[in-house]
């Protein structure tokens, strides 16, 4: 058995394996006259071969960065995971992580992301929810009260689109795990709207700021109702003048829509730009798994509370040992020091994929003590402090 980067040549095995896992059909008989069509991204995946050098699993790694408390540092995104049916069951995916974790540690990446079928499934690999998104859904007649102001503004490929770059990289300031806006772009959907119908619309001030952005398409798929709703796939703004101006604009779709619906990260709150709340359905869900790639280098750049302090906090990572181990954590007034802490008593016991949850501020160690997944013996006020609740923002699915 062999796991390893595959070669050019190798995606359209690779990508077979993708459609007969999840489904959904490709036509290959342009492959010939066209190879490099069918190689597009092969050197993000990483497969398994069996002893006869057959293909039977494989996952996609994308080099992302990402914001961590106050700097970007590198996050590995993981898509497409999948085996071939004939294949499943032997341990595979094991060895796919198995391999990328070391990849991904000699190369210095801090987290890793993906977005899991099970979440009890991946959390055996380490990684663990870790954001929250809210999905508003409202009916249009609820947008009436809001008043336009300002202008908006149709995006179209050939456009300049340093203003919307700006508006998303002003968002995600002080908000941990948000994509960097390169990575946030490759993503982005880009495409001529006439022709996808999924539309970009930058909104503008009175003096001709940038200060929001949404993107939305048609959702038909209720067929019971004689309208379709607005699907919302990436709002942003930087202020309620922006969110105001961008809801005045969409009521002047109110004849043609049944709902708005849209998320937004938990830290959010809507309701109170509108007048009567019981309208407005939010869900929470859940969006996404993290894990710690080197718990070091995470403990190395995380903020610490102000004035000085210690804790150590042990940490254990069953499936990457190389993480496992009592680190003190030393700081005072902005500066701070990591060092092995084998030879004092832990003030924290966790897991790594709890502390995942609290190094990015998903949680906190009072609430995840409360849950009986983390042993805490030191001050909670301590802990507490090093470990705040922290906004989360990450929009990208991969």
């Amino acid at each position: 058995m062999e796991v390893r980067p595959i070669k050019p040549e190798e995606n359209i095995e690779f990508s077979k394996i993708l459609n007969i896992s999840f489904l959904f059909p490709r036509d290959y008989s342009g492959y010939k006259e066209n190879p490099e069509e069918f190689q597009k991204g092969y050197e993000n995946v990483r497969a398994v071969f069996d002893d006869a050098g057959k293909m039977c699993s494989g996952l996609i790694l994308l080099p992302y960065r990402v914001y961590f408390d106050g700097s970007f540092v590198k996050m590995g995104g993981v898509a497409g995971v999948v085996t071939l049916p004939s294949e499943r069951n032997k341990r595979y995916v094991r060895r796919l992580f198995e391999h990328i974790m070391e990849e991904m540690y000699d190369n210095e990446y801090v987290f890793s992301y993906l977005f899991p079928f099970s979440y009890a499934y991946y959390r055996k690999f380490g990684y663990e929810l870790n954001m929250s998104l809210v999905e508003c859904t409202i009916p249009f007649d609820a947008l009436s009260h809001f008043k336009q102001q300002g202008k908006v503004e149709l995006f179209l490929p050939q456009m300049d689109s340093s203003q919307i770059k700006s508006i998303y990289n002003q968002y995600i300031q002080g908000r941990n795990l948000a994509l960097d806006m390169d990575s946030h772009w490759s993503r982005f959907h880009k495409e001529d709207p006439y022709a996808s119908n999924t539309y970009l619309y930058t909104w503008y001030d009175y003096e001709g700021r940038a200060k929001g952005y949404l993107q939305y398409t048609i959702d038909r798929s209720d067929s019971s109702s004689s309208k379709p709703d607005m699907r919302l796939k990436e709002i942003i703004w930087l202020n309620g003048d922006a969110f105001r101006g961008m809801m005045a604009f969409l009521n002047s779709f109110a004849s043609q829509f049944r709902n708005l619906i849209f998320q937004v990260p938990d830290f959010e709150d809507i309701s109170p730009f509108f007048p009567d709340q019981r309208i407005i359905q939010q869900q929470i869900k859940p969006f996404g798994s993290n894990r710690v790639v080197n718990v070091r280098k995470a403990l190395e750049l995380m903020k610490t509370p102000a004035g000085a302090g210690k804790a150590v906090i042990e940490v254990q990572d069953p499936f990457f040992p190389r993480n496992t181990g009592r680190y003190l954590v030393e700081w005072e007034n902005g500066k701070k020091m990591i060092r092995p802490g084998q030879n004092n008593e832990p003030d924290l016991i966790c897991g790594v994929n709890h502390l995942s949850q609290l190094i990015t501020g998903y949680k906190t160690v009072s609430r995840l003590k409360e849950a009986g997944h983390v042993d805490a013996a030191g001050e909670p006020g301590v802990l507490d402090s090093l470990f705040p609740k922290k906004d989360l923002c990450i929009f990208d699915a991969f």
